[in-house]
């Protein structure tokens, strides 16, 4: 009976703990992918990616690539209403490493929800420009989503 007891209380110690360790932030996974799909239509809803970022000292280029069809229409849909300072997005048909790379789009400063319309491509990288943060405080992190439609 002491065994039971001693582990529930262990349990109770390790669930506790670790959820003071986390982080608090405004990463309502539900709401943001919800405004991102109102925005959808009429493209069909194909997938997305969900991102946490944390600001550092030092400045930050993260980099996804999404692969696309020939022949069919996309659209990315981004929202960064959840972090707490502005990212730079912009999106490329190469790669970062690729000389010949030219932007094909760039978000505008202080833009929340962003929606674009690919042309026709066979690959798209998507860069976030996350920026140096001079402050780095405890809890300079939020998240963002990224959500991609086809026609």
């Amino acid at each position: 009976m002491k065994k039971i007891v001693y582990a529930g209380l262990v349990g109770l110690v390790f669930v506790f703990g670790f959820t003071t360790i986390q982080s608090p932030d405004n990463c309502d996974k539900k709401a943001l992918t919800a405004s991102c799909k109102k925005k959808m239509e009429p493209y069909k809803y194909d997938s997305q990616k969900f991102t946490k970022i944390s600001f550092t000292k030092k400045a930050q280029q993260l980099e996804v690539e999404v692969p696309v069809f020939i022949g069919e229409k996309y659209r990315l849909i981004f929202n960064t209403t959840a972090l707490p300072k502005a990212i730079q997005i912009n999106v490329y048909t190469k790669d970062k490493d690729s000389k010949k790379r030219e932007p094909i789009y760039t978000s505008k400063a202080g833009d929340t929800e962003m929606t674009f319309d690919v042309p026709r491509a066979r690959k798209l990288f998507v860069d976030y420009d996350v920026p140096a943060d001079t402050l780095a405080q405890k809890g300079g992190s939020g998240c963002m989503v990224f959500m991609v439609g086809y026609k």
